[in-house]
């Protein structure tokens, strides 16, 4: 069987336009977002559709297609399994922890031809940190500054809490709510994963974000770094802290 998963709540919504299963998304013609990533035979994309309501009303959604774009696992040690799978599952997980991620309405696979399709519905309200930090951000005084990247790092800090780690945490990849700008969303989470290795999900991903965040000074990533630690502006690292920050900084500088 090609479908995996249908959201109950958009089954509809797919059916009325023409979309109801693997083969009729799959043969949709999208307006693709980025161009597709070709390697070792295959290839993967992502384009954004719009879907008509019942009501008239427009629903935005990102559908993302891949063939012979797989991965080892240590379950599917020969075959492998798509990349897709792995985002669809964190997706699912973040989602059902209330953790701020696109909202999966269908994923499907064709094992046959290794094809697979994940449709979610776009972040119509929100932009990426980057582009955010562009048109907001920078306009800010210090002090309303300060007060975001605590609460954007303390939502970073709530990511990592569920114990997984992004492995590509890049300001692209990190949504913010225009209107609610204490909330966030991540996307892109095919290399994410679960970890109980607490260190490794702080190094790892703030590295990441440090590196691409390039209009954050030294005392930004400080700020940033103390209230993920769930520290005042007042209060001192302590050892452990100091010794990963530095480490965090020296692989952020590579």
């Amino acid at each position: 069987m090609s479908t995996l998963f249908t959201n109950p709540q958009y089954q509809v919504l797919l059916s009325s336009n023409g979309l109801g299963d693997f083969e009729a998304l799959w043969n949709a013609k999208i307006a693709w977002f980025e161009e597709p990533n070709e390697r070792r035979g295959g290839w993967s994309g992502v384009g954004r559709l719009l879907l008509k309501a019942s009501d008239g009303g427009d629903v935005h959604v990102f559908v993302k297609k891949q063939q012979n774009h797989g991965r080892r696992t240590f379950c599917h040690p020969i075959q492998g399994e798509s990349t897709f799978r792995r985002e669809f599952d964190n997706l699912q997980f973040l989602n059902k922890h209330q953790f701020g991620a696109p909202i999966v309405v269908y994923y499907g696979e064709d094992n046959v031809s290794k094809r697979a399709i994940l449709v979610t519905i776009a972040l119509s309200e929100y932009q990426p940190l980057d582009e955010f930090s562009e048109s907001h951000y920078m306009n800010w005084h210090e002090s309303k500054k300060t007060d975001y990247l605590r609460t954007l790092a303390k939502n970073i800090q709530r990511f990592h809490g569920l114990g997984m780690v992004h492995r590509a945490l890049y300001p692209k990849h990190i949504f913010i709510n225009t209107e609610q700008p204490s909330h966030i969303a991540v996307i892109d989470l095919e290399k994410a994963r679960l970890t109980n290795l607490g260190w490794y999900r702080t190094y790892f991903d703030l590295a990441a974000l440090f590196r691409h965040a390039t209009w954050w000074g030294k005392d930004e990533q400080l700020a940033f770094f103390k209230a993920y630690c769930l520290k005042s502006p007042e209060q001192e690292l302590n050892s452990w802290q100091q010794w990963l920050l530095k480490r965090i900084l020296k692989r952020a500088a590579r």
